[in-house]
């Protein structure tokens, strides 16, 4: 069976199918006893969605302005966001 580091290191691949299904099978078997694992493989996945998402979603002028703006407070010491 992998390793937390293992399964960490094999997420894409486990997630695309792109492993032996021996491979496969020791991670999901590790999955199965490991909850921190799991918890890093839906985080990987969730940030895997919302960067397919955003990416495919132009922002609006307004939004990228308040984006720019947010930034910039955050580089300036005592000012807050806008």
């Amino acid at each position: 069976m992998p390793t937390c580091q293992e399964v960490a290191e094999q997420a894409t691949e486990y997630l695309e199918k792109a492993m032996s299904p021996r491979e496969r099978l020791g991670v999901w078997a590790h999955l199965r006893v490991c909850p921190n694992c799991r918890t890093y493989l839906r985080q990987f996945m969730d940030t895997v969605a919302l960067t397919r998402r955003a990416a495919a979603e132009a922002p609006s002028p307004h939004d990228e302005n308040r984006l720019v703006a947010m930034m910039k407070a955050a580089r300036t010491p005592g000012r807050t966001e806008p």
